[in-house]
């Protein structure tokens, strides 16, 4: 499965604060949508997010899951919202 490149560097969305973690590097590149993300970070990089510190991770390949609830009614799952 190929997945588009993201433009705004962001790892996962608050739907419900507006608050974001995103990358930093200029070099770190994040694709994916919905539940699913890739994260290539040759040199490394910075995650940050507007209510803690600044995460460093080393550099390499990731695959960033959003954390999931299933819905008990209907048995779907979305994503946990903060």
């Amino acid at each position: 499965m190929t997945m588009k490149k993201r433009d705004d560097n962001c790892l996962a969305e608050g739907e419900v604060t507006g608050h974001a973690h995103r990358v930093s590097a200029s070099d770190a590149i994040v694709y994916g949508e919905g539940l699913e993300r890739e994260l290539h970070a040759p040199n490394g990089t910075g995650v940050s997010h507007e209510e803690h510190k600044t995460v460093e991770l080393p550099p390499g390949e990731f695959d960033i899951t959003i954390q999931r609830e299933i819905d008990p009614d209907t048995d779907e799952a979305m994503a946990v919202r903060d």
